[in-house]
């Protein structure tokens, strides 16, 4: 036998396994010349499987992470919706006009508070502060004529409650508990001491009774009770002003249990007559509830013999309106239990064109029982029927993959087909 290569096998590191040699495995290999880098290979030491894990974390490589847990979960889907419904606000085109109103109502009354403090003169803040304010939401008004006509409804309403204060007011100086010290905010404002009595109460009822009227007008709440919050919330300033500045004390007047008590009792007159008026000249919203089914009866029993028909979305188109982050306005969709406006609509929208996880769903698979969730929410309209929910949806062209929406849009493909065979078995 003759001998012509030897092999030397030698057990790999970490492992029991012989393996063969590298030119034993590619003999064809050896034959051609390595690179530089090859060879660097070639001679360099084997490594373990332990240390090329090590030299893959060395080198960037990240390891799966760990599962969430419950706390984490919840905490996580928490602050989704919380950005989700930051983003639908900043998207909503109603956000600028109405913020712009909100601030500037409280202009008079603001300058007013740091005049009495003895921070500013009252006539630096009049020229600057307060003309401007009212400049601007007028032109606002005049370039939003909605949120115009909204504002001045807001300013009549603040007046009108201003003037059932006063007669509060009035009864408590002939009563000896107040005295008045309207006068003296004219003579403030005009830094003249012989400025006329009634410029005062021109301050009064436009800028501080008017002007928070404009700015409860913006805010998307109605009623009597929330306007006396809104009433207990200014008075509770005017307290802390006194109390913190016993200056403005000696330019309005003293701080006593009684003239707390009257100032809080007058500021609940105000509140309630301007959550009264708002809530019959602005349509309600939030809190719209469908009418009862016994009473869609009673007046479809008098109308005659009607049939009850499925409820039926109808779109009615807005004028258009134009400005800063405007929608072609509309359409509004009128429902039984009221008519959605196209700042609704445009809420309903962006909430349904995020994902379910982002209003704390576990999944991110919609259902008609989650899209009647979310619209419930965005609308305060309950008792959403499933006919009514793919109206909505087909109304605002979004196409959520429901299983109803699938076989809504199959039956009329079926009933071609139907008509189809009918008409081939007939032939």
């Amino acid at each position: 036998m003759t001998v012509t290569r030897l092999e030397v096998r030698q057990p790999a590191p970490g492992s029991g396994r012989p393996q063969r040699s590298q030119q034993a495995q590619r003999p064809r290999q050896a034959q051609r010349p390595q690179r530089p880098q090859e060879a660097e290979r070639s001679r360099g030491p084997q490594r373990s499987p332990r240390e090329r894990e090590g030299r893959e974390v060395d080198t960037g490589a990240v390891a799966p992470a760990k599962p969430l847990s419950r706390t984490a979960r919840r905490a996580a889907a928490e602050d989704a919706k919380l950005l989700a419904a930051i983003r639908v606000l900043l998207s909503n085109p109603s956000l600028f006009p109405r913020a712009v109103y909100v601030a500037f109502g409280f202009a008079a009354i603001t300058s007013l508070g740091v005049a009495l403090a003895g921070l500013v003169p009252l006539p630096y803040g009049f020229h600057y502060v307060v003309l401007p304010a009212f400049a601007i939401m007028i032109l606002l008004g005049i370039r939003y004529p909605a949120w115009g006509k909204r504002a001045l409804l807001g300013l009549l309403a603040g007046m009108i409650a201003t003037g059932v204060y006063d007669l509060l007011r009035i009864g408590l100086m002939f009563a000896g508990l107040w005295g008045d010290p309207i006068p003296s905010i004219g003579r403030l404002a005009l830094n003249d001491p012989n400025t006329q009595w009634y410029w005062g109460y021109v301050w009064r009822f436009i800028g501080n009774g008017g002007g928070m009227g404009v700015a409860f007008a913006m805010l998307p709440w109605r009623g009597v009770k929330l306007g006396i919050a809104y009433g207990t919330a200014v008075c509770l300033g005017l307290v802390a002003l006194l109390y913190f500045f016993p200056v403005a004390q000696l330019h309005f007047f003293a701080l006593t249990p009684p003239t707390a008590a009257g100032g809080m009792a007058g500021h609940w007159v105000y509140g309630a007559v301007l959550g009264w008026l708002t809530a019959r000249w602005l349509p309600p919203v939030g809190r719209r509830r469908r009418p009862a089914r016994d009473r869609r009866e009673r007046d479809e029993d008098r109308a005659g013999a009607r049939q009850r028909e499925a409820t039926v979305l109808v779109a009615v188109p807005d004028q258009p309106v134009g400005g800063h982050g405007a929608i072609a306005a509309g359409p509004d969709l009128t429902l039984p239990g009221g008519r959605l406006s196209s700042d609704e609509l445009y809420t309903v929208k962006c909430s349904l064109q995020q994902p379910p996880r982002a209003h704390g769903f576990a999944s991110d698979h919609w259902t008609l029982r989650r899209v009647a969730m979310v619209v419930e929410r965005a609308t305060g309209v309950r008792g959403w029927q499933p006919a009514e929910l793919l109206g909505l949806l087909e109304a605002l062209d979004l196409d959520l993959h429901l299983r109803e929406q699938r076989e809504q849009r199959d039956q009329p493909r079926q009933q071609g087909a139907r008509r189809s065979a009918r008409t081939t078995l007939v032939s």
